[in-house]
């Protein structure tokens, strides 16, 4: 139930659902959040003369006030504000998420919501993977011996992916880093599409473009197939000679996709726009800031984010926190800024999947968000304080420890895959 509480009655406890003005034109980070300290009282006293309260999400200690509030505003327990006596529905703009600048206008956001639990959703979401990776690997393996692409095929797989991660996108994101990957063959371009993914589903952008942002993720390094194999596994630095010959994957992507037909305009931007960058500096072409599409900037991010966090032969692997705050230092310059925060709120600062180390000294795996505090996710124990293996991993939710636990736990820092030699494989869920 959300009730309509002025902003000098607000509490710290009360989860904020909506706000008197559009999101964007606020500090605030997430769209919805929970009051957690005076600052936040202060903004949005500064910034809203009332707010909707979601009492469902808001600490037990402040329910006797929101209940209070709905009492003199008239509405009862039972009662909702959309139903109420005299009251009308809200208007597609009043639901309509608060629209970005760097989103066309005539693009239509609309709101996710997760309806099934990610345990529910594992099983689903490991099928569409699999489908999905034999597809590209099937692909890849067309393209080398100088078959057409069969398109048709990636949009049956797109779509399945995009119907997991609509119903709830931890579970893929999930089993994207628990499934041991072959780099070399599929393992990247199925990373990014589910990173895209996973962005534009924050975003609200709808379906059909969701599945567009799936295949550019899944095609987008499709030229690296006419390139020496031995140049894409040398193990070090390229030099300037060997980078310039790795750059030409896209213009082998676009000769792969002119023998394509169907394929919509905005895959072809976001596959030959990836590596462009905001000042300049990318490639093909050095196309800078406005002249990028949001495909090719969503693209560029996602890309990124993939190649830091997955096997590599000329770099390590860095813990996917790390990753989120290069791509945060170098937004503006390199990537849309506004795009990089947003790509950080859809995955997470310790995204699902990643490894992290508690305050209690344990290990543990994240394996899916809490709405109310993304700090304090739901996560797979798997080590004791002294970095042991558990022999009996248990799921443990931090929003909400159990009563045996005298000091509330908290992430203590994020770990990179593999680190005290533990295997989060071995505990995966599916």
């Amino acid at each position: 139930m959300q009730i309509k509480i002025p902003s000098g009655d607000l509490r710290i406890g009360m989860f904020v659902a909506n706000l008197d003005r559009p999101w964007i034109d606020t500090p605030f980070l997430f769209q919805g959040f929970l009051i957690e300290n005076d600052e936040h009282l202060l903004q949005l006293q500064q910034y809203c003369k009332f707010v909707l309260v979601d009492s469902v999400n808001s600490t037990q200690y402040v329910q006797a006030a929101i209940s209070a509030h709905a009492e003199k505003s008239g509405i009862h327990k039972h009662d909702s504000p959309a139903h109420k006596s005299g009251s009308r529905h809200p208007t597609a703009a009043e639901e309509r998420k608060a629209q970005p600048s760097f989103i066309p206008a005539e693009i239509t956001l609309t709101r996710f919501r997760n309806i099934i639990p990610v345990e529910a959703e594992l099983a689903p979401a490991g099928q569409a993977y699999a489908r999905t990776g034999e597809v590209l690997h099937n692909l890849i393996q067309d393209i080398r011996s100088n078959k057409h692409l069969a398109l048709a095929e990636v949009e049956v797989v797109i779509h399945d992916v995009v119907d997991s991660m609509v119903r709830n996108p931890d579970a893929l994101m999930l089993i994207t880093r628990m499934r041991q990957q072959d780099e070399a063959v599929y393992g990247h371009g199925l990373n990014v599409a589910i990173y895209l993914v996973a962005l534009g589903r924050h975003l609200g952008l709808p379906k059909d473009i969701l599945e567009r942002l799936g295949t550019v993720g899944l095609l987008l390094d499709i030229g690296k197939t006419r390139l020496p194999r031995e140049l894409l596994l040398k193990k070090g630095r390229l030099t300037t000679d060997e980078f310039e010959t790795v750059k030409d994957h896209v213009r082998f992507s676009l000769d792969i996709f002119k023998e394509t037909p169907g394929l919509h305009p905005d895959i072809l931007q976001g596959i030959v726009q990836h590596h462009e960058r905001e000042d300049g500096s990318g490639y093909p072409v050095g196309l800078a800031k406005g002249e990028i599409s949001l495909f090719g900037r969503m693209a560029a991010i996602a890309d990124s984010f993939s190649a830091l966090t997955n096997p590599r032969p000329y770099a390590e692997v860095i813990p996917a926190y790390e990753a989120l705050h290069t791509l945060r230092d170098w937004g503006g310059e390199f990537y849309h800024a506004s795009i990089v925060e947003q790509f950080t709120h859809a995955i997470g600062i310790f995204p699902v999947g990643s490894m992290v180390e508690l305050s209690s000294g344990e290990v543990a795996v994240v394996i899916s968000h809490n709405k109310v505090r993304r700090l304090k996710p739901r996560v797979l124990v798997i080590s004791s304080p002294d970095k042991r293996p558990s022999k009996s991993p248990t799921t443990l939710d931090l929003l909400y420890p159990p009563a045996t636990q005298q000091t509330p736990l908290s992430i203590l820092r994020g770990l990179p895959t593999g680190a005290y030699g533990l295997d989060p494989r071995e505990y995966y869920l599916a």
